[in-house]
């Protein structure tokens, strides 16, 4: 698959039509992945004696062709190109011929996107869905 956790797209279809977001997950085997903050759903948890029930929103899986890589360079939509440079292979946008961030590199990038995230939800009192309620 050509799309890499961390990379910046946006949907071109869909009910979030012209939303943009980061890749969080990459199914490949379904042609799926998870951008942040697109295809939100609500999921109902019953309380029960130990607990009181509650509703945690999260990101719902969406079709890769219904979203394209954000050029670094434009910041438009673009197609994403393979090609050889020495005797490594590197994905770069078809429009601007710019090299794409990938591996390692893209891994990083994007951890220290989540850590910022975190940090200025932290900084304004809102809490993650992902962390339980107390």
């Amino acid at each position: 698959m050509k799309l890499h956790v961390g990379d910046t797209v946006v949907v071109i279809t869909g009910k979030d039509k012209g939303k943009t977001g980061r890749v969080l997950r990459v199914h490949p085997e379904d042609s799926r992945v998870v951008v942040s903050d697109i295809n939100m759903r609500t999921r109902f948890t019953k309380k029960t004696p130990q607990a009181p029930g509650r509703q945690v929103k999260f990101e719902a899986s969406i079709a890769a062709g219904n979203v394209m890589l954000l050029d670094p360079k434009t910041k438009k939509p673009t197609r994403i190109g393979f090609r050889m440079v020495g005797d490594k292979k590197e994905r770069f946008a078809k429009r601007s011929g710019e090299a794409l961030a990938s591996g390692k590199k893209l891994q990083k990038l994007s951890e220290e996107g989540t850590k910022e995230s975190k940090d200025t939800k932290a900084a304004k009192g809102t809490k993650d869905a992902s962390s339980p309620k107390k």
